[in-house]
């Protein structure tokens, strides 16, 4: 039978278990070396062969306006490195987004088999249960802990990055795959030992999210837990009213009110967002002193100058953010139509902050932390338009395969929607979308879940 026990099969299963929990990066010569530098060309490698061999077919998944759209995004980039000044940045920027569009293709077109589907999926669930089990552990042992924004917190070890190396990346890996996790554990399984097995991998990834103490991630992992809802109203609300996982809720709920620093960082994230927004960008709070009594006498003063340190901090952070995004702005402004060439922002960087002072923050060279600017400024608003509309078709695609799919189907899609928005959410905040770990788990299973939706559709029709 074609596709069965087949090299892409075994390559793809490879990249789901060892990607997320494999990390290392090294040279040889000029060249990196990393786990999915090493296996993405394998599997290419293997499905060419095989598909030639006539060992795996392709499915019927109308995948075409996509690759149209990552196309035109490459064409876009190749004539932005006209501009460049750097490269051998631009060279390996564009190597790297072209090793993700063809992992997806192949993913998403090899015909796998339903046997085959849940077999992939058992290796990422293997590697999801290990990921966010590490995460506790790093903490409760403390090793390894990432220290940086340990002056914003006062009872925290340090910050959870698991295997995903940055505390900010962990934390949007952890809201990409919660959806999922959650609906399987409230909305698809029925027997109650697997109900709750999975809402404790639920728990612990959520625990994860707190422990990485990122703030847009404590928000964009609330405001995902109200989309799901909107999204699956009936099944999600009559599931959930059960007793056991009413329980799981209030147990998890009093550990996260608990934790360390949960309070100050919950209030301090929202007080960022409120900084955030137009309204909020002046209104004296950082500069106000503490209240005094009817005798003159301040009430209340060391908890008040604790709320006025972290507010400054938040502040602080707040501003060199936006000037972050500033400097991105600028750049794209200055070069509208062709940006300074894919991969080189960072090239530019010192000599935009020498050409406008008022956007120095203190460092030679450093991220704009935003992908769509950093998209715009390399690639100008051409660029910027292209990029986006492969995001644009990626969501319509899961939205006309949601239609017409059993509980499991609209079950994945949703979670796949959701968990996708949060990672264009958490993009807004950092280049997340240029972290070659975490964007190549992005594609691959994204690939691998349009791929099932299109053959369990095909499926249920079939009945």
């Amino acid at each position: 039978m074609a596709n069965k026990n087949t090299l892409t099969y075994y390559l793809t299963a490879a990249c789901l278990f060892l990607i997320p929990i494999l990390y290392f990066k090294t040279y040889l010569g000029p060249i990196p070396l990393s786990i999915e530098i090493i296996l993405i060309p394998l599997v290419t490698l293997a499905a060419i062969y095989e598909f030639l061999k006539g060992r795996i077919r392709l499915n019927d998944l109308k995948i075409w306006p996509l690759a149209a759209a990552f196309g035109l995004f490459l064409l876009v980039s190749l004539i932005s490195v006209i501009n460049a000044i750097d490269l051998k940045s631009a060279v390996m920027e564009i190597a790297r987004y072209l090793s993700y569009v063809v992992l997806f293709l192949i993913v998403a077109k090899v015909n796998f088999t339903k046997e085959q589907y849940m077999g992939l999926a058992k290796w990422f669930g293997a590697a999801v249960i290990f990921v966010g089990l590490f995460g506790v552990l790093q903490y409760v042992f403390n090793f390894s802990l990432n220290k940086a924004g340990l002056y914003a917190l006062k009872e925290a070890k340090g910050r959870v990055d698991s295997t995903l190396v940055n505390p900010n990346y962990y934390s949007a890996y952890l809201n990409y795959i919660i959806p999922t996790v959650l609906l399987l554990a409230v909305v698809y399984f029925k027997n109650r030992t697997a109900q709750l097995l999975a809402f404790a991998v639920y728990a612990i990834y959520v625990v994860n999210v707190i422990l990485t103490y990122t703030r847009a991630a404590w928000v964009t992992m609330f405001c995902a837990g109200i989309l799901l809802i909107i999204l699956m109203p009936k099944q999600f609300i009559k599931n959930v009213i059960k007793p056991h996982i009413l329980l799981s809720f209030a147990i998890l709920f009093t550990v996260l009110y608990f934790m360390p620093d949960v309070q100050s960082r919950t209030s301090s994230a929202l007080y960022a967002i409120e900084k955030l927004l137009p309204q909020g960008g002046s209104n004296g709070h950082v500069a106000e002193g503490p209240d005094t009594d009817g005798d003159g006498e301040p009430e209340e003063v060391e908890e008040e100058e604790e709320t006025k340190e972290e507010d400054t901090t938040t502040n602080r952070a707040v501003v060199s953010r936006m000037t972050l995004w500033k400097t991105g702005w600028y750049m794209l402004k200055d070069n509208p139509v062709l940006g300074v060439g894919m991969g080189n922002y960072t090239a530019n960087y010192k000599d935009y902050v020498t050409k406008y002072p008022e956007l120095y923050i203190g460092h030679e060279s450093y991220s704009v932390h935003n992908s769509y600017l950093k998209v715009g400024a390399e690639t100008g608003f051409i660029g910027l338009f292209s990029f986006m509309l492969i995001y644009v078709i990626y969501f319509l695609t899961i939205i006309k395969l949601y239609f017409r799919q059993n509980l499991l189907g609209r079950v994945v899609a949703v979670g796949l929607f959701t968990g996708s928005v949060c990672y264009m959410v958490q993009n807004l905040s950092n280049n997340l979308i240029f972290i070659p770990q975490l964007n190549v788990i992005f594609w691959l299973t994204a690939g691998l879940a349009l791929g099932f939706l299109a053959f369990n559709r095909k499926e249920e029709l079939g009945k």
